[in-house]
């Protein structure tokens, strides 16, 4: 793992992790390992697709409800009875399964089907579900014709007490007897306040006494037998509520096999959605694999990709006999980047990611990558810096086949020059021999040269600007680069006598060298030029190709609708044939027309429509992202808000922020963090009611005082009681764990809560606490 580390891998999986809405999503991004064969690596490209596919409609299904699915899960495959919160969370999981349905419905690719065909039918327990309670999580009143009767005799019979203490409140000679004209409860049983020492002038049964002894409360003997039957309807009404939570617990757990298959399609769905949508911001694209050749055309860094700057993109080939690319040039000319832009094309490649270069690339299916970058240094294994560099390359030399790729900077280069010239020259040949792949940046002079013609080793550079002495980070094959130390000295004003004296001590054929630079110099110049121009016709050959697949596309679409009116014609003039005929004449000829009339239509259709992916107009970007919609804005590297439709050229106001500006409706993406659409994608096909409430209230506390942390949970659980919330996602973390201890003990103190549980792994882990509201 650490190899991976130093080729930003962890932080290529924490980029696509952010886009994840549910922790078992975002674990599973984190575990992403590589696959075993190339038809997986094809089959996750083809799903990442149509994942994207399904994102450009504008809408990201969101899966939170899987944070909470442990918590019932397990109860109900005991088929224990689940509590109303419980059932609560059932529905928003239900609620998300249909939202994510009716994602997928319009879309005809296979990975769309597969899930849409496989998700559980979620509105039948919706239903179940919902015919017991309300949105909120209340029983609702008319659950059953029981409990609404019940409901309903327990309203009359409290009306009836109420107005008879109502009348001893205000009658004339009780006013000496009452404490105070108020009607109030003790343990469920309406009661009068009377004053300590009058009990005795109001028939009746004591139900305790206030705190100063001043008042003790009594129900009168006129209301005690409606009173009984209060009590008695509140137990049936217990009673009815626990055989319906029974019955509906039952229906649920005979539904667990479903569930648990849709729960592993939603963690699915949640990872494909997040690998599409950081696809969709670094312009990734799925490549083919080759067997013997190396073909990275356009390739780019994918994090640079993301920072929103403008990337030097490279093209390197290594094929035919040709395996081992030397890259040499100047320092911060970019060698490393470019070394790690390649090991990550081949381990997002191999672990089935779109990677960031063209569609038109290649690439073998590497079975294993070495990766030796930055220092290895071991304290514990006493061993320097250049010996576990050693004993990387060792570990590379014993590698044998073009399925492994060989990832060396700075081969050699942390001890004297000449040596460590002779150890690289010798690793790069048992390479050669040993026929893997294998990219090496190197510094020494004498790697440069020697290499002949049937060498597997390909020398490549980082050009620079010979007029300011800064890189360009364009790569050229076939030339070695320059370290260019003595031409940086010069650059940032070392003396010239120093300078002088060093080229003086440089050795003949190093002096030689440098000399001859001014004119290898103007060659890489030239060919630069070269690749510019190439870089120019291949852009303007796949605008082409854009432009003629979208001309065959019209014109596929003027074919189906010019067929369907053409079918339109031909069915009126059937119909007007069969009108015309005489029945007794014409029965054979009507029989014959009715036949061809229902064939014409599967003549016509046999055809399927293609489903529109992203955009390709203006309008229909207008259509898609209209002015409130939220979009990605690259060059800030953040979200942004659609103010305007398409101008007439095709730019978009946004605003970001404070920030307003004017952008080419191209240059726009789906968000990176979009909104949670459950709500609005339910309403499409159902009746079904997404409470603004089943969203649970999250209060983030990592970084805070321990005093700041419990004033804002303090305030948190105050505000979840008053608007009669179920629960509370309190994020602590771990840190030195004070404010984890901190919290949760305050939390077994608060009146606020009913009880608190720790996040499992599915649910968060324990960097987060659930907190269950009770009433204060």
């Amino acid at each position: 793992m650490q190899d991976l580390v130093v080729l930003d891998w962890i932080e290529i999986l924490e980029k696509i992790r952010s886009h994840a809405t549910s922790e078992a999503g975002r674990e599973a991004v984190m575990e992403t390992k590589p696959l075993t064969s190339k038809e997986q690596a094809y089959a996750s490209f083809q799903e990442i697709a149509d994942a994207t596919e399904v994102l450009n409609q504008g809408v990201r299904p969101f899966m939170q409800s899987l944070d909470l699915y442990s918590t019932w899960i397990t109860r109900l495959k005991k088929q224990a009875v689940l509590k109303t919160l419980e059932i609560k969370d059932v529905r928003s999981f239900c609620l998300e399964a249909l939202a994510l349905k009716e994602a997928l419905s319009p879309i005809e690719n296979a990975w769309a089907r597969k899930l849409a065909q496989s998700l559980m039918k979620a509105d039948e327990p919706l239903s179940a579900i919902d015919q017991i309670l309300t949105p909120g999580g209340e029983i609702r009143a008319d659950a059953s014709e029981t409990l609404y009767r019940l409901y309903k005799e327990k309203e009359r019979l409290a009306r009836e007490v109420q107005t008879t203490l109502d009348r001893l409140v205000k009658a004339h000679q009780m006013e000496n007897v009452l404490q105070d004209k108020y009607v109030t409860t003790r343990d469920g049983r309406w009661v009068l306040p009377v004053r300590s020492g009058m009990q005795h002038h109001l028939p009746g049964v004591i139900h305790g006494s206030s705190q100063t002894k001043q008042t003790v409360f009594m129900e009168p003997e006129s209301v005690i037998p409606t009173n009984n039957r209060l009590r008695q309807i509140e137990v049936e009404i217990e009673d009815e509520i626990e055989r319906l939570l029974t019955e509906l617990s039952r229906y649920l757990s005979a539904k667990a096999g479903e569930i648990e298959v849709t729960r592993e399609l939603l963690e699915e769905a949640d990872v494909r959605f997040s690998q599409a949508q950081f696809s969709t911001l670094i312009e990734a694209h799925p490549i083919e694999f080759s067997i013997d050749s190396l073909e990275l055309i356009e390739a780019r860094h994918p994090l640079l990709q993301l920072s929103g700057k403008k990337v030097i993109s490279n093209s390197v080939l290594l094929e035919g006999k040709k395996g081992i690319l030397l890259l040499s040039g100047p320092n911060a000319g970019g060698k490393t980047v470019l070394l790690k832009s390649i090991g990550l094309a081949a381990q997002m490649a191999r672990c089935g990611l779109p990677i960031c270069a063209s569609e038109t690339s290649k690439l073998p299916f590497f079975k294993d990558i070495l990766i030796g970058i930055g220092d290895a240094q071991s304290v514990d294994e006493e061993l320097s810096t250049f010996a576990a560099h050693l004993k990387i390359l060792s570990k590379a030399a014993a590698m044998k086949g073009r399925e492994n790729l060989i990832l060396i900077d700075e081969i050699c280069g942390s001890t004297d020059p000449e040596e460590g010239s002779a150890l690289a020259r010798s690793f790069i040949e048992s390479f050669s021999t040993n026929d893997v792949f294998a990219v090496i940046t190197s510094h020494l002079g004498p790697l440069k040269s020697g290499w002949d013609e049937e060498s597997r080793v390909l020398n490549g550079s980082l050009e620079y600007d010979p007029k300011t002495g800064r890189p360009t980070y364009q790569f050229i094959a076939g030339i070695p680069g320059d370290s260019l130390a003595i031409q940086t000295a010069k650059r940032v004003g070392v003396s010239q006598a120093i300078v002088q004296r060093a080229l003086d001590v440089l050795a003949p054929a190093t002096r030689a060298r440098l000399e001859g630079l001014e004119q290898i110099e103007q060659l890489k110049s030239d060919i630069g030029l070269l690749q510019d121009h190439l870089k120019k016709e291949t852009n303007k050959a796949l605008e082409m190709k854009r432009k003629y697949e979208g001309l065959l596309e019209q014109f596929n679409k003027d074919k189906e609708e010019w067929l369907q009116r053409t079918l339109k014609k031909a069915e009126r003039k059937v119909e007007e044939a069969i009108a015309q005929a005489k029945v007794t004449e014409t029965f054979k000829r009507h029989t014959a027309l009715q036949e061809i009339k229902y064939k014409l239509p599967e003549i016509v259709k046999a055809k399927p429509v293609t489903q529109p992916g992203a955009p390709e107009n203006a309008e229909e970007f207008a259509k898609k992202f209209p002015p409130g919609s939220k979009v990605y804005v690259p060059t800030l590297s953040s979200d942004g808000l659609v103010q305007s439709t398409p101008n007439n050229k095709g730019e978009v106001l946004i605003l970001s922020g404070s920030v307003r500006l004017q952008i080419h409706w191209q240059d726009l993406k789906p968000p990176g963090k979009p909104q949670n659409p459950t709500s609005q994608l339910v309403r499409q096909s159902s009746s079904f009611t997404v409470a603004l409430a089943d969203e649970d209230r999250t209060l983030d506390l990592r970084g805070k005082t321990v005093e700041d942390a419990l004033s804002e949970l303090e305030v948190a659980l105050d505000k979840a009681a008053t608007s009669r919330e179920d629960r509370l996602k309190v994020i602590h973390g771990h840190g030195t764990e004070a404010l984890k201890k901190a919290v949760r003990t305050y939390l077994s103190r608060s009146i606020y809560v009913k009880k608190w549980k720790a996040g499992s792994p599915e649910s968060g882990g324990d960097g987060i606490t659930w907190v269950e509201i009770g009433e204060a």
